[in-house]
């Protein structure tokens, strides 16, 4: 497929790298999508993708398939199958749990019933899967095989992360039972994985980085994907839901277990654990309002937030430290510059 030749010399910094392809990522995700003659369903199914999301994880894809010395050209279709995997995901999560507010409008389960939202939902993942095909053959060869083979990987992967958080979010009701292993293990899988190194390895298959490559973005991937999911656990204590564009103090009500959670069972006093424990035993249902603000106001008052913040940074340091060891003989260039800038941006960003 043609695409626009696009100059990346006046981009600042991987925000404006974001900026400067997600109309040309969105456009061709549009033309996959079912148009006006589809009706209402067309309406459900287009809902997500046209609210516009942060387009985050296909620029990680673009960016690296750039530093890796591919055709930037290449990335825009995988890029596509990479956005279009995220819509699918939120109509389901959001229906999970329990969220109302997505990208600053109801929820599709609120919006159109249940029923029709997981419908929807599933029919973006059909979309996904045949972008996904699309950019094989466009690939071709043995690149596009490898393409293929790790987008399936990585959608298997954040199936199973989901059922973890669900499993730790709904079964795991005693919050002094849940450990520091259980939040790594899940958060690898369902958010480290598909928001940060899976894409940054399938830019690079692209480019047609050796399996030698790709272990070494899994080595400085993974502190910055958890860093990543932290940072989401952070912003649904602090941020608001005009940035957010979703509700805050969700992860309470929902029960979500967090590693903000584990450091305020950790540094909470035996009255404060013990009220702790009573609310996150509760079904969602009832939790009130106080509850959630309680909960809030705790982890900020025992430092809950602030160490989460500081493990966040720590995973970014990290992480800079082994790209600069694994990238080593990639030559300077303003491409490698933004790639080291991007794995800052996790814990700078406010939305």
């Amino acid at each position: 497929m043609e695409t626009p030749k696009i100059n990346i010399e006046n981009v600042p910094d991987f925000r404006g790298l974001i900026a400067l392809y997600k109309p040309v990522v969105y456009n061709v995700l549009k033309s996959y999508m079912p148009g006006s003659e589809a009706g209402k369903f067309g309406e459900m199914v287009n809902s997500y993708t046209d609210r516009i999301g942060q387009y985050r994880r296909p620029a990680y894809l673009i960016l690296w398939n750039m530093l890796y010395g591919g055709k930037a050209e290449e990335g825009i279709l995988p890029a596509a199958a990479q956005q279009c995997t995220e819509d699918y995901y939120l109509m389901h999560d959001d229906w999970m749990d329990g969220n109302s507010i997505r990208r600053g409008k109801e929820a599709a389960h609120i919006l159109y019933g249940p029923e029709y939202a997981i419908l929807a939902g599933d029919m973006v993942h059909a979309i996904s899967w045949k972008i996904a095909k699309d950019a094989n053959n466009m690939i071709g060869g043995e690149r596009g095989e490898r393409y293929f083979n790790k987008f399936y990987d990585i959608m298997s992967v954040t199936h199973i992360g989901q059922y973890l958080d669900v499993r730790l979010t709904s079964e795991v009701k005693d919050i002094t039972k849940f450990t520091e292993e259980d939040y790594f293990k899940s958060i690898h899988a369902k958010s480290a994985y598909y928001s940060v190194y899976g894409p940054m390895q399938c830019g690079a298959i692209i480019a047609g980085a050796s399996e030698e490559k790709l272990e070494g973005i899994r080595e400085y991937g993974i502190p910055v994907g958890n860093a990543f999911q932290i940072k989401d656990d952070i912003l649904d204590c602090v941020s608001t839901e005009e940035k957010l564009g979703k509700g805050i103090g969700t992860d309470v009500r929902d029960g979500v277990k967090t590693v903000i959670l584990l450091n305020a069972v950790r540094n909470s006093s035996s009255s404060q654990l013990e009220k702790l424990k009573s609310i996150y035993a509760k079904d969602r249902k009832d939790k009130t309002d106080e509850d959630v603000r309680w909960v809030l106001d705790l982890f900020n008052e025992v430092g809950a937030v602030k160490e989460a913040e500081e493990r966040a940074e720590n995973l970014v340091r990290e992480s800079s430290e082994k790209f600069e060891k694994f990238e080593s003989g990639i030559p300077e260039s303003k491409i490698k510059n933004i790639a080291r800038e991007s794995i800052g941006y996790v814990t700078k960003r406010k939305e």
